[in-house]
């Protein structure tokens, strides 16, 4: 009887519990609100991002990222604030302030979910002494002298990769109307054949920095094929690293880096306190799982390179020589986690945008005529079904449709944060105080009518060749691709080559279209990836 008396105080007790726990998670919100220690109520923005990041994170988490903060600024102006502590700069002029040489902002703690190793990478690392001290190791790698070094290697991935698309060409001449490459599905309408390019170029591009990066391509290509054999990772770290004996699984590469790609934004700003809920998400413990896979790959291939001492000049084997100022090499931790960034930047970025290229391209059939012809003169004495990198570097209407799908498909779009240094930051007459975080979205900055003009949204290559001078300087200081400052990107070297040689490739060899006359759909988290694009080729006559 006592026991079934005490039932209703123990109720009690839960409900004082849940009802002091729910205070408590509203004050730990409101409070810091109201306190308004930097002095950032005043600026415009979603209403719980003001109180909390699961706002963003949840942004970031359903592939918005990019258009929602576009839409924040076309509703509130140059300033929005989308994080209790975060505030969004869309205005070109804020670009060298928060990201160039002289600024003193350092990367926001938003990098440290991208470490995969005990070392963070060249791109996760937030000390200004280790990116320096790695960038001095890595920089010669992607000198231009370095890069045009590579160029034989890649060539072979082209031919390859064209080889490939001449069979699926050969479909149109057979009785089937549809059929498998692989794991690629194609069909045959209108005298063309048509499949999803998105996946091809990502195994060619996967292809040819493992084959530049580790020695050995993956073999997607000639597969047709999103499959490889890694490493599982090992729970000690990469200890194993000079042994062959740990267990090996076969894994989609390009599955699991979206998986990864996807889910590290969220945890970058999603408070900690939210992590064990956020982790019973399917697409959370995917991505989670991801990470040591993509571990688990940079460990193979770095260990076949350690156990072969005939190794050919290449990446990694430059990681590998490469010593800082005071003549010490990388750890092989430091290796393992700079040879999967290389794979990372190196393969998914590239694909991304040569997909963009294929669909503003097959959806603007006067601007790829234009290109055509700028193609076929150039390389009308050329025997060789790859377009050489010396042939085609500098045509001026092939620069600009590489350039304006840059703009309009920079792989990153959303504004990467960094922390205001001491002493705080002007920006457009505003003063952020010190530990704000500050981020300008180059989404926004490439799609701004003031400096683009009003068909700022369209794919109009001929604004890179017509611009006036006084025009062109506010253009390029607004054009920021590979970002800018000590922390833009490394490889732009070798990216700007692939993508010459791709795209003049291609489009001297095929002609495009694509199908229906929808936006480009992409998974918009990190990278601004295609999520499909299909298109219908057929062998040109040159």
């Amino acid at each position: 009887m006592a026991h079934v008396l005490s039932l209703p105080v123990i109720g009690q007790d839960i409900v004082y519990l849940l009802s002091i726990v729910s205070l408590g998670a509203v004050l730990v919100h409101l409070v810091p609100y109201i306190i308004d220690p930097r002095g950032l109520r005043a600026y415009p923005g979603p209403f719980f991002a003001k109180f909390t990041d699961v706002w963003l994170s949840l942004t970031v988490f359903s592939n918005a990222w990019s258009e929602a903060v576009e839409k924040l600024h076309k509703k509130h102006g140059s300033f929005v604030r989308i994080g209790p502590n975060h505030v969004s700069i869309a205005d070109p002029a804020a670009l060298p302030l928060v990201y160039g040489h002289s600024s003193g902002a350092l990367k926001a703690p938003f990098y440290d979910a991208f470490v995969n190793f005990k070392h963070a990478s060249i791109f996760s690392t937030r000390s200004r002494a280790d990116h320096s001290r790695k960038r001095r190791i890595e920089s010669h790698m992607f000198a231009p002298k370095s890069i045009r070094a590579l160029e034989g290697t890649t060539r072979v991935h082209f031919g390859k990769f064209v080889s490939q698309w001449d069979t699926l060409c050969k479909c149109v001449e057979g009785s089937t109307t549809d059929g498998m490459m692989g794991s690629s599905k194609w069909t045959v309408k209108d005298g063309r054949v048509w499949f999803n390019s998105m996946i091809w170029f990502s195994f060619w591009s996967f292809d040819t920095i493992s084959d530049l990066a580790f020695g050995s391509p993956f073999g997607m290509i000639p597969a047709a094929k999103d499959e490889t054999w890694v490493a599982k990772y090992p729970k000690g770290g990469v200890e194993t690293f000079e042994k062959s004996s740990f267990e090996m699984e076969k894994i989609p590469v390009i599955s699991v880096l979206c998986a990864r790609v996807e889910v590290g934004p969220v945890f970058g700003f999603l408070p900690s306190r939210w992590w064990p809920l956020a982790k019973w998400h399917p697409r959370i413990r995917e991505g989670n799982g991801a990470t040591a896979k993509l571990a688990g790959l940079s460990i193979a291939s770095v260990s076949k390179r350690l156990e072969n001492p005939e190794a050919r000049e290449d990446m990694l084997q430059k990681l590998l020589e490469g010593r800082d100022e005071d003549g010490s090499p990388m750890s092989p931790d430091e290796v393992a986690a700079e040879s999967l960034t290389l794979i990372v930047a190196g393969a998914d970025t590239v694909a991304n945008t040569s997909c963009a290229a294929t669909f503003y391209l097959g959806r603007h059939l006067d601007a790829q005529a234009k290109l055509q012809a700028e193609l076929d003169e150039a390389l009308i004495d050329i025997d060789s079904d790859v377009a050489p990198y010396e042939a085609v570097k500098d045509l001026p209407y092939l620069d600009a449709v590489i350039n304006e799908v840059l703009r309009l498909h920079s792989t990153v779009g959303a504004g990467l944060p960094r922390i205001v240094p001491e002493g705080g930051m002007n920006v457009l007459g505003q003063t952020l105080k010190e530990g704000t975080w500050v981020s300008v979205p180059i989404y926004n900055v490439h799609r701004s009518t003031e400096l683009w003009g009003e068909d700022a949204g369209d794919f109009v290559p001929e604004r890179w060749i017509n611009m006036e001078a006084d025009a062109k300087v506010g253009m390029m200081q607004a054009f920021v691709p590979f970002s800018v400052g000590p922390r833009a990107c490394i490889g732009r070297n070798l990216a700007i080559m692939q993508l010459h040689i791709m795209i003049a490739t291609i489009f001297r060899r095929y002609s495009f279209v694509v199908e229906g006359d929808g936006p480009l759909l992409v998974q918009d988290s990190l990278v601004r990836k295609p999520k499909e694009c299909i298109i219908g080729i057929k062998r040109r006559a040159f």
